[in-house]
């Protein structure tokens, strides 16, 4: 009993330490989807939810997926009636919330497919953060829509 009370502090301090490690980890990405294109489309856009569970803002700083040449983070803007895509250098993710990229808001563009991707095809992706950790996930093509593309024929 002894050794155990005189270590106490040692535990209580490595289990707080385990705790914020895993705290870092709490960046989320859900509902990873992309609208079935045709087969002549050389550009996509993907959505999803990213989830961050920690005290601390977080940025998305780099997306790569495998069957893209480039792949980058972009916002539709309303500029005088004209829907615009701008090119974002970074997504920020606010402590304990959460970002949802969606047609006619953020996204994700995606250039030049290395094959015509069809709905129920996944393809995987990785996000990297500003804390240096990176999260892979897969991407599920889905049925188009109309409403899916609409926000596209600006670029």
């Amino acid at each position: 009993m002894k050794l155990f009370s005189r270590n106490l502090p040692l535990i209580i301090c490595t289990l707080f330490t385990s705790l914020s490690v895993l705290a870092e980890n709490e960046i989320e990405i859900e509902d990873a989807w992309i609208a079935e294109a045709p087969p002549v489309s050389k550009v996509m856009a993907a959505y999803m939810e990213i989830e961050n569970e920690t005290a601390q803002d977080r940025q998305a700083i780099a997306i790569q997926c495998q069957e893209f040449d480039r792949a980058e983070f972009h916002r539709t803007v309303d500029k005088e009636g004209m829907a615009r895509m701008e090119h974002q250098q970074a997504l920020t993710i606010a402590a304990n919330s959460e970002l949802e990229l969606e047609p006619g808001g953020y996204h994700v563009m995606l250039f030049n497919p290395a094959r015509h991707l069809l709905a129920g095809d996944t393809t995987r992706c990785s996000i990297e953060f500003d804390n240096g950790k990176t999260i892979e996930f897969d991407l599920v093509i889905r049925k188009s829509s109309s409403a899916d593309h609409s926000h596209h024929h600006h670029h």
